[in-house]
Protein backbone atom coordinates (compact mmCIF):
# COMPACT_ATOMS: atom_id res chain seq x y z
CA UNK A 1 0.00 0.00 0.00
CA UNK A 2 1.58 3.32 -0.58
CA UNK A 3 1.58 6.04 1.32
CA UNK A 4 1.77 9.67 0.77
CA UNK A 5 2.52 12.93 2.27
CA UNK A 6 1.43 16.11 0.69
CA UNK A 7 3.57 19.00 2.84
CA UNK A 8 1.83 22.46 3.67
CA UNK A 9 3.47 26.11 2.87
CA UNK A 10 6.91 27.62 3.47
CA UNK A 11 8.47 24.24 2.82
CA UNK A 12 11.43 24.75 0.75
CA UNK A 13 14.21 21.91 -0.03
CA UNK A 14 16.27 24.28 -1.49
CA UNK A 15 16.13 27.27 0.64
CA UNK A 16 18.30 26.87 3.80
CA UNK A 17 17.47 30.65 5.26
CA UNK A 18 14.08 29.79 5.09
CA UNK A 19 14.26 26.40 7.11
CA UNK A 20 16.80 28.29 9.23
CA UNK A 21 13.63 30.43 9.82
CA UNK A 22 10.94 27.83 10.18
CA UNK A 23 13.53 26.30 13.29
CA UNK A 24 11.37 28.08 15.90
CA UNK A 25 8.26 26.47 14.36
CA UNK A 26 9.84 23.20 14.85
CA UNK A 27 9.16 21.88 11.23
CA UNK A 28 9.00 18.34 11.17
CA UNK A 29 12.01 17.28 8.60
CA UNK A 30 10.71 14.64 5.92
CA UNK A 31 12.89 11.85 6.68
CA UNK A 32 11.17 12.22 10.26
CA UNK A 33 8.01 11.96 9.30
CA UNK A 34 9.08 9.12 6.62
CA UNK A 35 10.44 6.92 9.69
CA UNK A 36 7.17 7.31 11.70
CA UNK A 37 5.21 6.20 9.02
CA UNK A 38 6.89 3.33 7.77
CA UNK A 39 6.68 2.81 12.04
CA UNK A 40 3.09 2.69 12.88
CA UNK A 41 1.51 2.68 9.74
CA UNK A 42 2.89 0.61 7.06
CA UNK A 43 2.75 -2.55 9.65
CA UNK A 44 -1.30 -1.66 9.99
CA UNK A 45 -1.97 -1.94 6.28
CA UNK A 46 0.32 -4.39 4.51
CA UNK A 47 1.88 -7.95 4.73
CA UNK A 48 5.14 -6.38 3.80
CA UNK A 49 5.51 -3.01 5.87
CA UNK A 50 9.37 -2.54 4.46
CA UNK A 51 8.23 -2.95 0.64
CA UNK A 52 5.57 -0.13 1.44
CA UNK A 53 6.07 2.83 -0.82
CA UNK A 54 6.33 5.96 1.04
CA UNK A 55 6.16 9.26 -0.53
CA UNK A 56 6.10 12.74 -0.67
CA UNK A 57 4.54 15.05 -2.93
CA UNK A 58 6.86 18.26 -3.14
CA UNK A 59 5.25 21.34 -4.53
CA UNK A 60 7.46 24.04 -2.81
CA UNK A 61 9.40 25.24 -5.94
CA UNK A 62 6.01 26.14 -7.45
CA UNK A 63 5.00 28.49 -4.40
CA UNK A 64 5.84 31.73 -4.05
CA UNK A 65 8.91 33.39 -5.45
CA UNK A 66 9.71 37.00 -4.74
CA UNK A 67 10.52 38.97 -8.01
CA UNK A 68 12.92 41.60 -6.37
CA UNK A 69 14.48 39.46 -3.65
CA UNK A 70 12.33 40.26 -0.87
CA UNK A 71 12.94 44.10 -1.43
CA UNK A 72 9.55 44.89 -0.14
CA UNK A 73 10.05 43.14 3.37
CA UNK A 74 11.07 46.11 5.96
CA UNK A 75 13.56 43.97 8.22
CA UNK A 76 16.18 42.94 4.72
CA UNK A 77 18.83 45.20 4.10
CA UNK A 78 19.00 46.64 0.64
CA UNK A 79 22.46 46.62 0.36
CA UNK A 80 25.64 48.74 -0.21
CA UNK A 81 25.22 49.71 -3.61
CA UNK A 82 21.51 50.74 -3.39
CA UNK A 83 21.35 54.68 -3.65
CA UNK A 84 18.57 54.84 -1.53
CA UNK A 85 20.60 53.92 1.29
CA UNK A 86 22.48 56.43 0.66
CA UNK A 87 19.84 59.05 0.43
CA UNK A 88 18.13 57.98 3.38
CA UNK A 89 21.24 58.88 5.42
CA UNK A 90 21.63 61.99 3.73
CA UNK A 91 18.00 62.88 4.24
CA UNK A 92 18.19 61.92 8.10
CA UNK A 93 21.75 64.09 8.45
CA UNK A 94 20.19 67.27 6.22
CA UNK A 95 17.26 67.21 8.99
CA UNK A 96 19.49 67.33 11.46
CA UNK A 97 21.52 69.72 10.69
CA UNK A 98 18.89 72.18 9.77
CA UNK A 99 17.24 71.61 12.63
CA UNK A 100 20.62 72.66 14.33
CA UNK A 101 20.48 75.85 12.72
CA UNK A 102 16.88 76.53 13.09
CA UNK A 103 18.06 76.39 16.89
CA UNK A 104 21.21 78.56 16.65
CA UNK A 105 23.64 75.39 17.49
CA UNK A 106 27.26 75.88 16.57
CA UNK A 107 29.48 73.56 15.73
CA UNK A 108 31.75 73.77 18.48
CA UNK A 109 28.86 73.46 21.11
CA UNK A 110 25.26 72.83 20.80
CA UNK A 111 22.60 74.71 22.27
CA UNK A 112 19.84 72.68 24.61
CA UNK A 113 17.38 72.80 22.05
CA UNK A 114 20.05 70.96 19.55
CA UNK A 115 20.81 68.36 21.92
CA UNK A 116 17.42 67.45 21.76
CA UNK A 117 17.20 67.59 18.76
CA UNK A 118 20.08 65.13 18.71
CA UNK A 119 18.73 62.87 21.20
CA UNK A 120 15.63 62.51 19.43
CA UNK A 121 17.07 61.75 16.44
CA UNK A 122 18.92 59.20 17.62
CA UNK A 123 15.82 57.59 20.00
CA UNK A 124 14.14 57.24 16.47
CA UNK A 125 17.08 55.17 14.89
CA UNK A 126 17.31 53.20 18.21
CA UNK A 127 13.26 52.52 17.82
CA UNK A 128 13.85 51.62 14.06
CA UNK A 129 16.66 49.15 14.50
CA UNK A 130 14.42 47.76 17.39
CA UNK A 131 11.32 47.02 15.45
CA UNK A 132 13.59 45.81 12.65
CA UNK A 133 14.91 43.36 14.78
CA UNK A 134 11.34 42.51 16.27
CA UNK A 135 10.54 42.33 11.84
CA UNK A 136 13.10 40.41 10.75
CA UNK A 137 12.43 36.51 12.38
CA UNK A 138 8.43 36.67 11.36
CA UNK A 139 9.64 38.12 7.74
CA UNK A 140 11.87 35.40 7.39
CA UNK A 141 8.87 33.00 7.51
CA UNK A 142 5.81 34.35 7.47
CA UNK A 143 5.47 36.08 3.71
CA UNK A 144 6.31 32.89 2.09
CA UNK A 145 3.44 31.21 4.56
CA UNK A 146 0.76 33.88 3.34
CA UNK A 147 2.70 34.22 -0.30
CA UNK A 148 2.49 30.47 -0.66
CA UNK A 149 -1.23 30.26 0.03
CA UNK A 150 -2.31 33.22 -2.58
CA UNK A 151 0.08 32.04 -4.63
CA UNK A 152 -2.12 28.97 -5.07
CA UNK A 153 -4.96 30.05 -5.35
CA UNK A 154 -3.98 32.78 -7.89
CA UNK A 155 -2.58 29.61 -10.02
CA UNK A 156 -4.14 26.47 -9.15
CA UNK A 157 -6.37 26.60 -12.73
CA UNK A 158 -9.14 24.90 -13.44
CA UNK A 159 -9.48 21.30 -15.37
CA UNK A 160 -9.22 23.00 -18.43
CA UNK A 161 -6.15 24.40 -17.61
CA UNK A 162 -4.75 23.47 -14.55
CA UNK A 163 -2.00 25.13 -12.53
CA UNK A 164 1.54 23.67 -12.29
CA UNK A 165 0.59 22.81 -8.51
CA UNK A 166 -2.33 20.83 -8.86
CA UNK A 167 -0.46 18.90 -11.73
CA UNK A 168 2.13 18.06 -10.00
CA UNK A 169 -0.10 16.58 -7.28
CA UNK A 170 -1.74 14.61 -9.69
CA UNK A 171 1.34 13.72 -11.52
CA UNK A 172 2.35 12.29 -8.03
CA UNK A 173 -0.81 10.63 -7.36
CA UNK A 174 -0.94 8.63 -10.29
CA UNK A 175 2.55 7.37 -9.81
CA UNK A 176 1.55 6.07 -6.45
CA UNK A 177 -1.93 4.80 -7.39
CA UNK A 178 0.10 2.43 -9.73
CA UNK A 179 2.13 1.50 -7.04
CA UNK A 180 -0.99 0.70 -5.12
CA UNK A 181 -2.55 -1.51 -8.14
CA UNK A 182 0.73 -3.28 -8.68
CA UNK A 183 1.22 -3.99 -5.28
CA UNK A 184 -3.37 -4.87 -4.80
CA UNK A 185 -3.10 -2.32 -1.92
CA UNK A 186 -5.12 0.45 -1.15
CA UNK A 187 -3.85 4.16 -1.60
CA UNK A 188 -3.36 5.98 1.92
CA UNK A 189 -2.33 10.02 1.41
CA UNK A 190 -1.51 12.42 4.48
CA UNK A 191 -1.31 15.84 4.15
CA UNK A 192 -0.27 18.88 6.56
CA UNK A 193 -1.82 22.32 6.27
CA UNK A 194 -2.19 24.10 2.89
CA UNK A 195 -1.58 20.48 1.62
CA UNK A 196 -5.11 19.60 2.08
CA UNK A 197 -6.53 21.87 0.81
CA UNK A 198 -4.71 20.92 -2.68
CA UNK A 199 -5.67 17.85 -2.30
CA UNK A 200 -9.74 18.79 -1.83
CA UNK A 201 -9.30 20.68 -4.76
CA UNK A 202 -7.94 17.75 -6.78
CA UNK A 203 -10.57 15.41 -5.39
CA UNK A 204 -13.85 17.60 -6.40
CA UNK A 205 -12.59 19.31 -9.29
CA UNK A 206 -9.83 17.93 -11.05
CA UNK A 207 -10.06 14.26 -10.48
CA UNK A 208 -13.89 14.31 -12.28
CA UNK A 209 -12.79 16.44 -14.95
CA UNK A 210 -9.48 14.88 -16.15
CA UNK A 211 -10.75 11.46 -17.24
CA UNK A 212 -6.22 10.52 -18.45
CA UNK A 213 -5.98 10.58 -14.00
CA UNK A 214 -9.66 7.79 -13.95
CA UNK A 215 -7.18 4.97 -12.12
CA UNK A 216 -6.53 7.62 -8.63
CA UNK A 217 -8.55 6.56 -5.97
CA UNK A 218 -7.53 7.77 -2.18
CA UNK A 219 -8.92 5.12 -0.08
CA UNK A 220 -8.17 7.04 3.42
CA UNK A 221 -7.14 10.93 3.62
CA UNK A 222 -5.79 11.98 6.96
CA UNK A 223 -5.63 15.82 6.75
CA UNK A 224 -3.71 16.90 9.77
CA UNK A 225 -3.72 20.73 11.04
CA UNK A 226 -5.64 21.52 7.96
CA UNK A 227 -7.70 24.26 6.98
CA UNK A 228 -10.11 22.75 4.81
CA UNK A 229 -13.05 23.37 6.85
CA UNK A 230 -12.09 27.20 6.81
CA UNK A 231 -11.46 26.93 3.12
CA UNK A 232 -15.27 26.37 2.48
CA UNK A 233 -16.57 28.73 4.91
CA UNK A 234 -15.42 31.23 2.70
CA UNK A 235 -15.97 29.78 -0.34
CA UNK A 236 -12.91 29.64 -1.98
CA UNK A 237 -12.29 26.11 -3.41
CA UNK A 238 -13.53 25.80 -6.95
CA UNK A 239 -16.73 23.36 -6.06
CA UNK A 240 -17.81 25.59 -3.25
CA UNK A 241 -21.44 26.10 -3.79
CA UNK A 242 -23.05 28.82 -1.70
CA UNK A 243 -26.36 26.35 -1.46
CA UNK A 244 -24.19 24.97 0.79
CA UNK A 245 -24.11 26.77 4.58
CA UNK A 246 -26.16 26.96 7.09
CA UNK A 247 -28.71 29.67 6.01
CA UNK A 248 -29.92 26.56 3.79
CA UNK A 249 -29.17 23.75 6.02
CA UNK A 250 -27.59 21.65 3.42
CA UNK A 251 -23.78 20.20 3.91
CA UNK A 252 -21.02 19.84 1.50
CA UNK A 253 -21.03 16.40 0.35
CA UNK A 254 -17.56 14.74 0.75
CA UNK A 255 -15.67 13.91 -2.68
CA UNK A 256 -17.20 10.93 -4.55
CA UNK A 257 -16.91 7.93 -3.32
CA UNK A 258 -15.15 7.23 -6.50
CA UNK A 259 -12.36 9.15 -5.62
CA UNK A 260 -11.75 8.66 -1.70
CA UNK A 261 -12.82 6.56 0.77
CA UNK A 262 -12.55 7.58 4.54
CA UNK A 263 -11.83 10.79 5.69
CA UNK A 264 -10.37 11.91 8.75
CA UNK A 265 -9.78 15.48 9.34
CA UNK A 266 -7.68 16.05 12.94
CA UNK A 267 -6.89 19.55 14.53
CA UNK A 268 -5.40 20.73 18.15
CA UNK A 269 -7.03 23.04 20.17
CA UNK A 270 -3.62 24.97 21.00
CA UNK A 271 -3.10 25.06 16.78
CA UNK A 272 -4.25 28.02 15.61
CA UNK A 273 -3.69 27.66 12.06
CA UNK A 274 -5.87 24.20 12.04
CA UNK A 275 -9.62 24.00 11.96
CA UNK A 276 -12.68 21.53 11.93
CA UNK A 277 -14.50 20.08 9.08
CA UNK A 278 -16.99 18.86 10.99
CA UNK A 279 -20.70 20.26 10.44
CA UNK A 280 -19.72 21.83 7.65
CA UNK A 281 -19.17 18.17 5.23
CA UNK A 282 -21.18 15.64 5.60
CA UNK A 283 -19.80 12.29 6.98
CA UNK A 284 -16.24 13.74 7.50
CA UNK A 285 -14.73 12.18 10.50
CA UNK A 286 -13.69 14.75 12.83
CA UNK A 287 -11.60 14.73 15.79
CA UNK A 288 -9.25 16.83 17.96
CA UNK A 289 -5.87 15.51 19.17
CA UNK A 290 -4.05 17.40 22.07
CA UNK A 291 0.02 17.35 21.02
CA UNK A 292 0.85 18.81 24.43
CA UNK A 293 3.49 21.79 22.82
CA UNK A 294 2.86 25.46 22.45
CA UNK A 295 1.39 27.84 20.21
CA UNK A 296 4.27 27.98 18.14
CA UNK A 297 5.16 24.70 17.84
CA UNK A 298 1.58 22.63 17.93
CA UNK A 299 1.01 23.37 13.89
CA UNK A 300 3.99 21.09 13.01
CA UNK A 301 3.95 18.65 16.21
CA UNK A 302 1.12 16.22 14.92
CA UNK A 303 3.87 14.78 12.23
CA UNK A 304 6.54 13.87 15.22
CA UNK A 305 3.99 12.65 17.73
CA UNK A 306 4.15 8.70 18.49
CA UNK A 307 0.41 8.78 19.78
CA UNK A 308 -0.69 10.47 16.72
CA UNK A 309 1.03 7.86 14.35
CA UNK A 310 -0.68 5.48 16.66
CA UNK A 311 -4.22 6.46 16.39
CA UNK A 312 -4.07 7.33 12.68
CA UNK A 313 -2.91 3.35 12.53
CA UNK A 314 -6.10 2.92 13.62
CA UNK A 315 -8.08 5.43 11.88
CA UNK A 316 -6.88 3.63 9.03
CA UNK A 317 -7.20 0.27 9.73
CA UNK A 318 -11.26 1.13 10.88
CA UNK A 319 -11.62 2.10 7.50
CA UNK A 320 -10.47 0.08 5.13
CA UNK A 321 -12.02 -2.64 7.14
CA UNK A 322 -15.36 -1.20 6.55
Amino acid sequence: MPIVYIHGVAVRDEDPALADATKRFREVPWPRIQANLREHLAPVVSDDPDGVPIMRIYWGDLGAHFAWGGRSLISRPRGPQDPDDDEEVADTAEELVAARGEMGATSEQPSPAGRLEEARVRGIERLRETATALRRPLEGFLPTFIGDVMTYVARRGTAEAPGPIPLRVLAGLETAAFAAASREEPLVVITHSMGGQILYDVLTHFLPRLPRYGEIRVDFWCATASQVGFFEELGLFLESDPGHSRATGVLTPQPSSEVLGGWWNVWDHADMLSFRAEGIFAGVDDSPFFVAGSLATDHNAYLDNRDFHRMLAVRVRESLRR
